[in-house]
């Protein structure tokens, strides 16, 4: 099948139109998805740029924090002793102020080896105690909440009646009561 003159004219125009679109787009495609990647790169650099600023603005006030936080003199936080032996005798009168003060009867306190961790020392007792549960409750209270900060590990309550019904409900028997109580020094402390 030949195409007339005029036909041939309009296959060559159609021809000449989709090399030139195809031209144009290989060209125009890469570059508007250059453009499109760079767009985009700039609005994360702004995005993180304002948020550094926005960070850049906070330092001063915690600058301010921070002196406030030194001003505290975190060091009541931990023992005063760094030496093993004062630690622990440290903690034991602590603990022993705390417990009678409450209404726990001390039985026995055992001196655990301490432990190096960093700058810190690890200074721990274990305590067994009796006491009603209202007082076990007052005393764990009281030395969880006390200055330098204490931590109890290895708790464990045994109730020295069986299973039957109490003689009388109003009293409360008295629990037998052991953990390890924890404190922390501060190694170069004096």
């Amino acid at each position: 099948m030949q195409l007339s003159p005029k036909q041939s004219r309009a296959a060559a125009l159609a021809l000449l139109a989709a090399v030139l679109v195809l031209a144009a787009s290989i060209v125009a495609v890469p570059l508007w998805l250059l453009n499109r990647h760079y767009d985009v790169a700039v609005e994360d650099a702004v995005t993180r740029l304002e948020r550094y600023a926005r960070i850049a603005g906070m330092r001063d006030g915690l600058l301010r924090k921070s002196a406030e936080v030194k001003a505290l003199a975190a060091n009541h936080h931990y023992l005063k002793s760094a030496s093993p032996a004062l630690a622990a005798a440290e903690l034991q009168e602590q603990a022993k102020v705390i417990l009678e003060a409450n209404g726990g009867k001390l039985n026995s306190i055992q001196i655990l080896p301490h432990k190096d961790e960093g700058a810190y020392r690890q200074v721990s007792v274990t305590l067994q105690l009796s006491a009603p549960l209202s007082a076990v409750k007052a005393m764990l209270y009281a030395l969880e909440s006390a200055r330098p900060y204490l931590f109890i590990d290895n708790f464990s309550v045994r109730s020295p009646m069986g299973f039957g019904p109490r003689v009388d409900p109003a009293i409360e028997p008295d629990l037998t009561v052991q953990f390890d109580l924890t404190g922390y020094a501060l190694k170069g402390a004096q």
